[in-house]
C-alpha cells in the first residue's frame, strides 16, 4: 500500500457517516500556522502524503483550517490539499498476531528512564495529573467501577468531570478507529518527543460507522507500560498498535482519568466547541490491558 494510503486508511479506516468530517491529503509539503496567513506562527510542519481533517468553519481565502494525525490544528495553503473519498482506499483489518492483555509485570513505580512520575511540569496541578497518567499498579477486581462503559463515558452531561472516580479503573470494550502518537513534548514525559517516551493515542467508538469525532472516547498507552509489556513479549509500539488493532473491537483496561487539559476540546465541556475532537475528557490512561475480541 502506499504511503498515501497508509496515511489515509490510518485516519479513516471505514467510510464516514453523513456528519463526519471531509479528509484531505498533502500534495505538496507545506506548513501548519496558527492561522489563515503566511505571516501567522508557524504550529507546525506537513509533509506530502499526509492525512488531516478539515475543521468545521475552517475555510478562509486561500487556506483550510486542518487537524493532523498528531491532533495539532491550524492552517494550511488550500491548493496543497485533495479532499478525498476515504471509501476508495477502503480496505479490511488486516490480520494479526496480536498477543495482548495484562503484562505479568507491572510498570516499575517511581523515575521511568530519569523522569519522574509528576513529569517535569512546575504547576502543582499538573504535576498531579502526571502522577495518575503516569500510575504503575495494576488494577485489581475491587479497583473496577462497573458502570464504567463506553456508553457511558459518551453520554452527554453537564457535570462531566463528576461523573466518575480518578481513584477507580474500568474496562470498556470498543471499536478501534485509530491510534496515533501521543502529543510531542508533553510533561508527563519529560518533554521527551522520540516514539518510545510517547503516549500512544488509541480512540474507541462504538462501531465501524460512528466516525465523528466527537462520539470517540481517548484511551491511552504510557511508555512505562509499553516498556512493562515488552518484558513479557508484548509489543505495545505506537507503530505495531496501528497494525493490528486499527479495525478490530477490543477490550481495554486501566485506570480512569479526567484529563483536565482537554476540557476544552472535549463536546461534553464545551457543548459545540469549533475546535472539539473527542466526546469527553475522561480516558483510560494509563492501559494496563489490552485485547483484541470479536465483534461483540
Amino acid at each position: 500500500m502506499s504511503r498515501l494510503a497508509i496515511a489515509i486508511a490510518a485516519l479513516l479506516w471505514f467510510a464516514p457517516t453523513v456528519d463526519a468530517q471531509q479528509v484531505g491529503v498533502l500534495t505538496h509539503d507545506a506548513t501548519l500556522h496558527s492561522g489563515p496567513s503566511s505571516s501567522s506562527a508557524k504550529v507546525g510542519v506537513l509533509q506530502t502524503g499526509d492525512a488531516v481533517t478539515l475543521v468545521g468553519n475552517g475555510h478562509r481565502t486561500g487556506y483550510l483550517r486542518v487537524r493532523t494525525q498528531n491532533e495539532e490544528v491550524g492552517w494550511v495553503y488550500e491548493r496543497y490539499v485533495t479532499i478525498v473519498d476515504p471509501t476508495e482506499l477502503h480496505a479490511p483489518a488486516p490480520a494479526h498476531t496480536f498477543s495482548a492483555g495484562a503484562p505479568a509485570l507491572a510498570a516499575g513505580p517511581g523515575d521511568f528512564d530519569s523522569c519522574p512520575d509528576s513529569g517535569n511540569a512546575k504547576l502543582r496541578n499538573v504535576r498531579a495529573l502526571n502522577r495518575l497518567k503516569n500510575r504503575s499498579a495494576q488494577p485489581q477486581d475491587v479497583d473496577i467501577d462497573s458502570s464504567v462503559t463506553l456508553a457511558a463515558m459518551l453520554a452527554p452531561s453537564t457535570n462531566d468531570s463528576g461523573r466518575f472516580g480518578d481513584g477507580k479503573a474500568a474496562e470498556i470494550t470498543g471499536y478501534v478507529f485509530r491510534v496515533i502518537p501521543g502529543g510531542h513534548f508533553e510533561t508527563t514525559n519529560c518533554e521527551k518527543g522520540d516514539p518510545i517516551h510517547r503516549d500512544t493515542h488509541i480512540e474507541l467508538t462504538t462501531s465501524p460507522t460512528d466516525t465523528v469525532e466527537i462520539r470517540r472516547v481517548i484511551v491511552e498507552v504510557t511508555p512505562r507500560w509499553r516498556a512493562a509489556a515488552l518484558q513479557d513479549s508484548v509489543e505495545w509500539s505506537t507503530a505495531t498498535l496501528q497494525q493490528t488493532l486499527e479495525g478490530h473491537w477490543a477490550k481495554v483496561r486501566g485506570w480512569l482519568m479526567f484529563d483536565s487539559e482537554h476540557k476544552a476540546q472535549s463536546e461534553n465541556t464545551r457543548p459545540g466547541g469549533d475546535g472539539n475532537w473527542r466526546a469527553t475528557a475522561w480516558e483510560i490512561h494509563p492501559i494496563t490491558a489490552l485485547t483484541i475480541i470479536s465483534q461483540p
